[in-house]
């Protein structure tokens, strides 16, 4: 017990003689400059840019991950579509309409950026759009209400084929897809077909996807309809006429997962809307057409691909790699400076 009190009396001793003013002027500066190292590693080590960077950069790839998953979920488009040469095809586009709305629609050549249509401000905005496709692209306006951005393209010509860009602006989102336009050579006919479906359409596991089927307007009243089969069997996937849809014999698979667009069948389109598609969905799909004058029928092949499920957990664990490894190299960068303190508070 003595001995331990002599020594901190030793100590408290040692450390008044060093504040004490008679202090030689050698001692007392290098007592102060050894201090103001030992501050100065402080703030470099734990408030300093280095503690910053790391932060914003973790800040910034976060915000990042969640930007890209929520654009890769707002626009949906087929990865490619059939299209027949000199007949009307409909290029599929929908996005998530409660996602907050949407500002404006285009779309563009992939190759090029440049515009086939656009549609902003309630209105089709045209003057930008590219000589090719004057007067023969269209959006279904009363359509988009409920986030359907498809792209109607009459007469198709040879140089269409190529791959199209579908942009929608919302006021808190921005989204996009890519899809390839393959034309196929028209079969040699003495008539135009009543009724004009692409030879087959690519869709995407768990996304919407439209089946385009458009036929030659005439007249349209109570006594026509539309019917939606699997060729295969002639089950019914979607049945429509008095104006209503009739789906008491739908095959149960479909049951609420399918709609046309009503208010465009005074205008030739007889399509159909198949959501959260599966992989039992492949297939032959016959699309027939009633009416006053007309009667006639097209089938179309729907392509089922998988969704890229994988996507989601290798951006992920990418996005894990990156933050543990600099959650390391902080903490080693600490560690070294809590080392060098302790060798400078040795001196």
């Amino acid at each position: 017990m003595q001995t331990e009190r002599a020594k901190r009396m030793d100590s408290a001793g040692e450390e008044a003689s060093l504040n004490s003013p008679e202090l030689p002027w050698n001692q007392l500066y290098l007592k102060r400059r050894t201090e103001s190292r030992i501050q100065l590693r402080r703030r470099v080590c734990f408030t300093g840019p280095a503690a910053a960077a790391v932060t914003g950069v973790l800040a910034i790839l976060i915000l990042a991950a969640g930007s890209v998953s929520s654009d890769s979920e707002f626009v949906k488009v087929p990865h490619s579509v059939k299209c027949t040469e000199g007949q009307d095809c409909i290029l599929s586009c929908t996005f998530n309409y409660t996602a907050g709305g949407w500002s404006a629609v285009i779309w563009r050549r992939a190759e090029t950026d440049h515009i086939v249509h656009s549609y902003y401000n309630n209105r089709d905005q045209l003057n930008n759009q590219l000589p090719q496709y004057v007067n023969r692209t269209s959006l279904f306006d009363s359509e988009l209400q409920r986030g359907n951005a498809s792209l109607l393209m009459r007469r198709v010509r040879e140089e269409d084929a190529g791959e199209y860009k579908c942009s929608v602006n919302a006021p808190r989102l921005h989204g996009l897809g890519l899809t390839e336009v393959v034309v196929v050579p028209a079969q040699p006919t003495t008539a135009p077909a009543p009724v004009t479906v692409p030879s087959s359409v690519k869709c995407t596991e768990e996304q919407d996807c439209i089946l385009s089927c458009t036929f030659y307007y005439t007249a349209w009243d109570e006594t026509s309809g539309v019917i939606w089969r699997r060729a295969e069997t002639d089950h019914i996937v979607h049945s429509y006429y008095k104006n209503t849809d009739q789906l008491a014999h739908q095959l149960p698979q479909y049951v609420n997962r399918t709609s046309l667009f009503d208010s465009e069948l005074q205008r030739g389109n007889a399509s159909l809307l198949l959501r959260r598609v599966r992989e039992e969905d492949a297939g032959e799909y016959r699309c027939s057409v009633s009416t006053p004058r007309l009667s006639g029928s097209g089938l179309t092949e729907v392509v089922v691909v998988p969704a890229q499920r994988h996507a989601w957990w290798v951006s992920g664990a990418v996005l894990l790699c990156v933050i543990a490894g600099l959650c390391v190299g902080l903490w080693l960068y600490k560690k070294t400076c809590r080392s060098q303190l302790e060798v400078q508070q040795g001196f």
